[in-house]
């Protein structure tokens, strides 16, 4: 071993610059022909154990608490002071202290009311866009990234969903009425409409398609509610939807390259029905397909027992830490009311644990948190009074929780020598980190820092790229010995510290691990003990 791990180092030596970075090499018991290849008991090594912090709200990315929010006439324009003191069991609260992303749901129509017109640019000032400014401002103050969902079918709203100029330029389509009010959808074959909301998608991805500001993109937009089934074709028949899939999975998948896109596992995806208990087939072929694009998995029925049911625990299952998994309840308080009796529950409380409960099944990942604009009633409302424990629950339970609990250090060496260091790593949550979506592909790494011992800042940086985190389970830890070459570093004092890295931002921390406020530097390295470079 010692020898295989020498070839491996002068390697990857030849094309560092050493002074700055040494990628190191790791085995691994993950790895058959490694098994029990790790050891603690290295000459010159101290073991250091790390207590774990399993409560505080981590702003990870892809995980945690997701707060709902709109851009259309239900939205309140007073959102954020509502939001910022909000009625709980508990007493007041502020939300965004519980949650990680703002979700954004709209119609077409309002974040591109013109063509080459959208709500993001300076200028525009039709009420969305101030709604929409709003939104994006309280969210980048509140620490949290945004989520977004377009929706392009106008049935059951109150206004075309579908910008005008889309059926001004030719788009073929259908009309609905809403109460006294006539709507128009375009066909999702129609391709016009294809031309034109591709466009959308492209100029959008080009502000949007930014790990900084964006969590994730959710949905195609497309039939009843945006959720993808209830599609109405120009053929009045089901003829076009594989042309239609690979239409949007292709586009969405060449668009967003940095960001997460998401797919609903609806057992009628894509198809005329709302519900089928047959022909899913189809739906799981065009699931798998998507997944294999780069797609994450959502789905918006979570409690509802009639619509979430063994079909789509076998989709949660299939996909389980393959993908991450987004919930949205199916329940809505303020519309729903006693029809919550046909699925056994007695209350909105119950309809919280179900959901909960079904969330915890599938190993979500995120869960919501809806809003209505009475906030004394909905899904936020209800969560926060009579299910706070749940809320509380998921942020130290659900998602991802990720720290090194044991691991094996050099106190001292010299300038060049190479070291040894083997760590072993939880994950303290149910959910898991997706470092294996392609938008994050090679992006987050373990890696071991050289602090300065007055700044807290690392001096040198050392990557090791062997761990693959997304293997980390609950339940089933992993351990590693790393191996680096101290090549550049000054002789002197310094703290060895542990962190989960972004390599497309010069390492720094990407992935905040979930140890207790003792061992953490404000950057989020976790300080492990001093070392001697002689």
């Amino acid at each position: 071993m010692d020898k295989i791990l020498k070839n491996k180092l002068a390697i990857r030596l030849a094309s560092l610059l050493a002074f700055i970075l040494f990628i190191g090499t790791s085995c691994s018991d993950e790895n058959e022909a490694s098994v029990n290849s790790y050891n603690w008991d290295i000459k010159g090594n101290q073991i250091v154990n790390i207590k774990p912090e399993r409560y505080k709200l981590q702003r990870n990315p892809m995980q945690g608490w997701v707060i709902y929010s709109g851009i259309g006439d239900g939205m309140m324009d007073n959102f954020w002071s509502l939001y910022d003191n909000f009625d709980s069991s508990e007493g007041k609260v502020k939300v965004s202290d519980y949650g990680n992303t703002l979700y954004i749901r709209g119609a077409w129509s309002d974040f591109n009311p013109e063509e080459g017109v959208y709500i993001w640019q300076d200028g525009v000032n039709t009420k969305p866009a101030q709604r929409f400014r709003m939104l994006v401002e309280g969210a980048k103050a509140r620490n949290l990234k945004l989520a977004f969902t377009f929706v392009v079918d106008s049935r059951d709203k109150h206004y075309n969903f579908t910008p005008a100029y889309v059926k001004d330029a030719g788009a073929k389509g259908y009309t609905s009425t809403t109460g006294s009010v006539q709507v128009w959808s375009p066909y999702p074959d129609d391709p016009v409409f294809q031309a034109k909301y591709s466009k959308f998608l492209t100029d959008f991805a080009a502000e949007y398609n930014d790990p900084d500001k964006t969590q994730f993109v959710s949905g195609f937009g497309l039939g009843l509610w945006g959720e993808t089934h209830s599609l109405i074709y120009s053929t009045g028949d089901e003829t076009p939807k594989e042309a239609v899939f690979e239409w949007i999975t292709d586009l969405m998948s060449k668009l967003f390259t940095k960001v997460p896109i998401v797919i609903n596992y609806h057992r009628c995806l894509l198809s005329k029905n709302s519900f089928s208990t047959t022909n899913t087939d189809v739906a799981a072929d065009f699931i798998n397909r998507a997944v294999n694009k780069g797609f994450c998995l959502r789905h918006d029925a979570f409690g509802m027992k009639s619509y979430y049911t063994t079909w789509e625990r076998g989709i949660a299952a299939t996909y389980r830490y393959r993908r991450p998994i987004i919930m949205e309840g199916g329940w809505v308080e303020a519309s729903h009311g006693n029809s919550i009796n046909g699925d056994g529950y007695s209350n909105y409380t119950e309809v919280r644990h179900g959901e909960y409960n079904e969330g915890k099944g599938a190993n979500v990942n995120m869960m919501d948190l809806r809003f209505n604009s009475n906030v004394n009633v909905g899904e936020t409302h209800s969560w926060f009074n009579s299910a706070f424990n749940l809320v509380k629950d998921f942020i130290a339970e659900g998602g991802y929780r990720l720290y090194p609990d044991k691991l094996s250090v050099p106190v001292a060496a010299n300038s060049g020598a190479n070291v040894s260091l083997t760590h072993r790593w939880s994950n303290l949550g149910w959910g898991y980190c997706p470092t294996n979506i392609p938008q994050w592909k090679d992006k987050y790494k373990v890696a071991f820092a050289l602090l300065n011992k007055s700044t807290e800042k690392p001096a040198y940086v050392f990557v090791d790229s062997t761990p693959d985190i997304s293997t980390w389970i609950k339940g089933s830890p992993k351990t590693y010995t790393s191996g680096f070459a101290l090549s550049g570093v000054s002789a002197g004092q310094y703290t060895w510290a542990v962190g989960i890295v972004d390599s497309t931002k010069e390492n720094a921390i990407g992935i905040y691990i979930s140890a207790r406020d003792e061992y953490q530097t404000p950057d989020g390295w976790v300080k492990l003990s001093d070392i001697t470079v002689k």
